[in-house]
């Protein structure tokens, strides 16, 4: 009986009321994070290294999406009785799909074919493509609306908000931060690598920048990183929109704001620990030095 009620308790809360945002956008976010050990430390991955991180993404990814599969499903039925009706803009949207389709799938093989980061064509689209999708890894913080909801919808129990969606929402946030702050990690080791290191405090600033507009446009007008592709014309002016009217230009520099010093803690963070598993392996107590 108390095991129904606890089960009872948990499937309101993800089905009524959580509905699983958190974790699909931990999975957009960790789209760039991978990104960045492909173009900017490719010779630090492994084939095991690869297969584990898509595996691991691929699984959050899927637990994600399944609340929203029927919207989903809903919207390419839409799509398809708009093709079967001869709708040209549907006609031209398809089309348009499978030569993305074909082109990431054309990205994807020869990245995970080279061994070293070498600039080339496909290395440049590879790089538009973390760009589009950087914005996603820092969007995890608007997420916390996701349990301001569930709190105060009244129907969830308190141990459940307590012991089950505080706990999620945290750690899933701090990884997805988390996951901002290691890819920029990586492209300033490649940058540095490559005797561009006094452009790293720039490069940064500049990331920061279009990932407080990205996270606007995803937060307050709803677009996604793949609207970049789909309708870009559409996504080009609501961001010339956004940066001249006087309330989302505030929005955008606040979030700028925040990136900059939550970055920068997390990255002091990120190192320190990193540091400290150096010397650990080297045989050295921190605590020593």
């Amino acid at each position: 009986m108390f095991l129904r009620t606890v089960l009872r308790d948990l499937s309101i809360a993800f089905s009524s009321v959580y509905s699983g945002w958190i974790l699909w956008n931990l999975f957009l976010a960790f789209i760039p994070l991978f990104l960045s050990y492909i173009l900017f430390r490719r010779k630090d991955l492994s084939p095991t290294k690869i297969w584990g991180a898509l595996v691991v993404m691929s699984v959050v990814g899927t637990v994600g999406l399944w609340p929203r599969l029927p919207r989903v499903l809903g919207a390419q039925m839409q799509m398809m009785n708009a093709l079967v009706s001869g709708d040209r803009t549907a006609q031209l949207k398809l089309i348009w799909w499978i030569a993305l389709a074909a082109l990431s799938l054309t990205l994807s093989l020869s990245l995970f074919q080279r061994e070293k980061s070498r600039r080339t064509a496909i290395w440049w689209l590879s790089l538009i493509a973390f760009i589009a999708f950087l914005p996603n890894a820092p969007y995890v913080l608007t997420d916390i609306i996701h349990l301001i909801r569930a709190t105060s919808s009244g129907v969830l129990r308190t141990w459940v908000v307590a012991l089950v969606l505080i706990p999620l929402h945290t750690v899933a946030i701090l990884l997805g931060f988390e996951a901002y702050v290691i890819a920029l990690i990586n492209q300033a080791h490649y940058l540095k690598q490559k005797g561009n290191q006094r452009f790293i405090l720039q490069t940064e600033l500049l990331f920061h920048a279009l990932s407080a507009i990205g996270i606007y446009l995803g937060r307050f007008v709803r677009l996604n990183s793949w609207d970049l592709a789909t309708d870009p014309t559409s996504v080009a002016l609501t961001t010339l929109n956004a940066l001249t009217t006087k309330r989302p230009a505030a929005v955008v520099f606040v979030t700028f704001i925040i990136l900059t010093v939550l970055y920068w803690v997390m990255k002091q963070i990120t190192l320190g620990i990193k540091l400290r598993i150096y010397y650990s392996r080297k045989g050295i107590d921190a605590l020593d030095l």
